[in-house]
């Protein structure tokens, strides 16, 4: 970034302190002088200004819009008031019984990092003298006069996991803790002003994944006769939240035995739920919507793919039509950069689309009833199964076109399965229950010497189809080959896993009870959630934006499961 112009001291005025914020969060964005002034359209000369503290912002439409370019959730207006009521810099936060120990944490990093309550106060993560880390309750007021000079400060319920949980009254539910706790990535922010909007979830990506944001409403609930009402004592409020275009879920706290169970209702689906009993606007859910690892894992997957491809969508289609020449190739190997301006979700259907067509083509001339191996280890790779547009039509084509059953084979490991949140685990389970409800045969190995085959169909010792686009280096490699080496290789390997299936059983039922075992997942609860899942349907739950982008997948699968005998 350079050496900065001169030294600013925040406690000297109000302008200072603005100046030294404006810095701050410029240079925690990655942005140098030159660069915020060509974002605002003004000189480079006036953003120098502003951060020494000698020309601060003229009006208060200036200040917003430095505001909004630098992500500062109306700090720096709130700053900006307070040089036109000429505040002097006073004190710092009173101490209280917990010394917090120095944080090292710059006023940019607090700034993004904190969870705010209802507008009068801030939590600042920090972190004890023995290590612990805890959220720190400071008068918002305060902070700014103080220019972030944080020595001790009060704080509310010691101590805190390092999740960013508010506890109180910033979060009466114990949403964000429970949700933070149970959901690995999650990342929640009260957004001030809130504009109906009680938390913005940030959901973490994946490998591929680029992660999605939700805005959230919570309402107390009740449950009654199966269902779940949510009560709404603000109508228009609620009515305001759920019309926004953007992916918004409204959810439902119930309280129980000291702690509270979250149902979760896809915005659009709880706007035409809204009715009126009495005085009390409510909204009903089916208690199959409940938040757990089940429902967890689709929100994750189905909000991460579905925005890539919604993102990307027209230059996805466009792409795709000036992909198609390939087609007329029997082997081909196309690199991201035929793609260079699609995000990697968007490459990832790309690559799952050619493959299947690619398959499509090639079995009618296959000499007998192939084998198939595929390469999903983890659920991010497997829900495309469940998700993507074209794959349910392709598995109903490919079983139309066999006439009979066939067997399609998984190398998973023992360090994969133990290194996959339960979340991802269920999504693979289900992507294979959709290929037993369709008659294929799964068979499973965890011998990692497989993991470095590529996915193919092969008609044993004759002829094969190689059709790969997962952990490829790059959007697919297909071929159409009968060279006795690679249908050779691609023989072995299939039957090997057929004759020692960790999942070997004579039935579906048994061969999903053996995957559920290997996956450790509980195998009654399984057909529980599923069952209770497919009655309700998951459209309500969340509804996706993107054409690519299908729940007939996640149903079916649910439904199947959810038919199969709970007894051993």
């Amino acid at each position: 970034m350079g050496q900065r112009p001169n030294v600013l001291t925040p406690e000297q005025s109000p302008q200072h302190r603005l100046g030294y914020m404006i810095r701050e969060l410029r240079e925690a964005r990655g942005l140098s002088m030159r660069e915020l002034a060509t974002k605002l359209f003004v000189s480079h000369a006036k953003v120098q200004r502003w951060e020494n503290g000698d020309r601060p912002p003229k009006d208060r439409g200036e200040v917003e819009l430095i505001d909004r370019a630098l992500g500062a959730g109306g700090f720096l207006v709130e700053m900006w008031q307070e040089i036109g009521r000429g505040v002097a810099a006073s004190g710092h936060v009173s101490e209280s019984p917990a010394h917090v120990s120095d944080t090292s944490l710059s006023l940019a990093t607090v700034v993004s990092q904190a969870a705010t309550s209802d507008g009068e106060g801030i939590f600042v993560p920090a972190r004890l003298d023995d290590g612990t880390v805890v959220l720190v309750a400071l008068d918002r007021r305060a902070v700014l006069r103080a220019g972030m000079g944080i020595g001790t400060a009060v704080v509310p319920g010691l101590p805190i996991p390092p999740a960013t949980a508010v506890s109180g009254t910033g979060d009466p539910f114990g949403f964000a803790r429970s949700a933070t706790e149970n959901w690995s990535g999650l990342r929640l922010s009260r957004p001030v002003p809130d504009y109906g909007v009680d938390w913005q979830a940030l959901i973490p990506g994946g490998r591929s994944m680029l992660g999605s944001q939700l805005s959230l409403q919570i309402h107390p609930a009740r449950v009654e006769g199966g269902r779940v009402i949510v009560s709404i004592p603000d109508q228009r409020r609620a009515e305001e939240f759920l019309t926004r275009p953007n992916r918004n879920l409204l959810v439902g706290a119930v309280a129980s035995e000291g702690a509270s169970q979250f149902y979760v209702l896809d915005g659009r689906s709880a706007r035409g739920r809204l009715t009126k009993n009495g005085g009390v606007y409510e909204v009903t859910a089916p208690t199959a919507y409940e938040l757990d690892d089940l429902t967890q894992g689709i929100l994750w997957a189905v909000a991460n793919y579905d925005d890539a491809l919604q993102a990307d969508d027209q230059a996805l289609a466009e792409t795709r039509s000036d992909l198609k020449a390939y087609e007329r190739l029997s082997a081909s190997a196309v690199s991201r950069e035929a793609a260079p301006g699609l995000n990697d979700v968007a490459h990832m259907w790309l690559g799952s689309d050619f493959c299947a067509r690619h398959i499509l083509r090639a079995l009618p001339e296959l000499p007998e009833v192939p084998a198939f191996w595929t390469r999903e280890q983890r659920g991010e790779e497997a829900s495309a199964w469940l998700i993507f547009d074209h794959k349910y039509p392709y598995l109903r084509e490919t079983t139309k076109a066999l006439g009979s059953t066939s067997t399609r084979a998984f190398c998973i490991p023992e360090d994969v399965v133990r290194s996959s949140p339960r979340h991802e685990r269920i999504l693979l389970f289900l992507a294979v229950a959709l290929m037993e409800a369709m008659g294929i045969h799964t068979q499973f190995t965890a011998d990692p010497a497989y993991e470095s085959v590529e996915g193919f169909v092969v008609a044993p010792d004759k002829e094969a189809v190689i059709a790969n686009w997962v952990r490829g280096d790059g959007m697919w490699h297909v071929d159409v080959t009968a060279r006795s080496s690679v249908v050779r290789e691609f023989t072995n390997a299939a039957q090997d896993v057929g004759a020692a299936s960790v999942t070997a059983a004579p039935t579906a039922a048994g061969r999903l009870r053996a995957l559920a075992h290997y996956l450790d997942l509980p195998w009654s609860w399984l057909i529980q959630r599923c069952a209770q899942l497919a009655r309700a349907g998951s459209a309500g739950l969340i509804q996706s934006r993107s054409r690519l982008v299908s729940a007939a997948g996640i149903d079916t699968a649910c439904k199947y499961v959810g038919s199969l005998p709970a007894d051993h």
